[in-house]
């Protein structure tokens, strides 16, 4: 088979069939699934607690309260940052957290912040923090992308 083919295959629509058979794509490549939940491209319903309608898609991205790097060229980073730095190191630091025992986020534990607000210290996060309905698959996306931020 000869590679004609792929001049008539969008660069997005290649790197959905990459992604999806597991194949990574060089750097500057189309943004993983857990970058587009992040930036808020893929929406994630959420809702204030207690609240009882969700939030319109473009005040619960990530990127509205959390910086993902501790970079000064972090284009999204919002005026006044409102959550923690949101990158590998920060996530995997074992540090108290709201004056809790010491800790480490996780895959799992970061899901469970996501969906109940609650931290890996046990200890519920402020309100204002939405939660999401996300599921496992994009949990895993979205941990992946945090965990791979370098510092």
């Amino acid at each position: 088979m000869t590679l004609t083919w792929l001049g008539r295959v969008s660069r997005a629509g290649l790197a959905a069939w990459l992604g999806l058979a597991g194949i990574a794509l060089p750097a500057g490549a189309a943004p993983s699934q857990g970058e587009r939940l992040y930036t808020g491209a893929i929406p994630l319903p959420a809702r204030i607690w207690g609240h009882e309608r969700d939030l319109p898609p473009e005040a619960s991205r990530c990127t509205n309260c959390h910086v993902r790097s501790a970079t000064p060229a972090a284009a999204s980073a919002p005026a006044t940052v409102v959550g923690p730095e949101l990158s590998a190191a920060a996530l995997s630091a074992l540090r108290s957290r709201r004056g809790g025992p010491p800790t480490r986020f996780d895959a799992v534990s970061l899901c469970r912040l996501l969906r109940s607000g609650v931290d890996p210290a046990e200890i519920v996060v402020p309100r204002v923090m939405p939660r999401y309905t996300v599921s496992d698959a994009q949990c895993r996306a979205l941990w992946q992308h945090l965990a791979s931020a370098k510092r």
